[in-house]
């Protein structure tokens, strides 16, 4: 069980990681003509993300991001090894089962409770956003179950 736990662990850092550079160019490249338009998107969001003092650590302490970004990856990849006896066989199928759960339970309430609730964002940006969101999440979700490999329990699913 600690391999598998530590094999997790260590897919869970990596995927979350790429996944956090798949997030850097789909809002911050992809995105940016309209997700940081002024005419569109509020003023309060765009200041606290580009003006306000202290600006997010992501644009002033890479390193300390990064490794809260590691540790953020590692509890993902814990959380898969933990309920992934419950996900179908297919390894693409568990990655996409992972990635809606936390599209679910992480992108959906963040979405909401920042950008729309604090910021005031309109709507049509946050659908964007949340699609953006699908997008990462399956990267993260499917790296993972890649590079957890074999599943613990084959009897157990379809």
């Amino acid at each position: 069980m600690l391999f598998k736990l530590v094999r997790g662990g260590i897919a869970g850092a990596i995927a979350f990681a790429i996944a956090n550079v798949v997030s850097n160019l789909l809002f911050f490249q992809i995105g940016k003509p309209i997700l940081f338009d002024p005419d569109i998107q509020s003023e309060k969001f765009i200041a606290v993300l580009f003006e306000l003092e202290p600006l997010p650590l992501m644009f002033t302490n890479s390193p300390l991001y990064m490794a809260i970004v590691t540790v953020i990856g590692i509890v993902h990849g814990l959380v898969f090894t933990y309920i992934e006896p419950s996900f179908p066989k297919s390894t693409i199928k568990r990655g996409v089962a992972f990635a809606v759960i936390l599209w679910a339970l992480m992108a959906l309430y963040f979405e909401f409770h920042t950008p729309f609730n604090m910021f005031h964002e309109p709507v049509s940006l946050l659908l964007l956003e949340l699609f953006f969101w699908v997008m990462v999440l399956l990267v993260e979700g499917i790296l993972i179950s890649l590079m957890y490999g074999a599943s613990r329990s084959p009897s157990r699913r379809r």
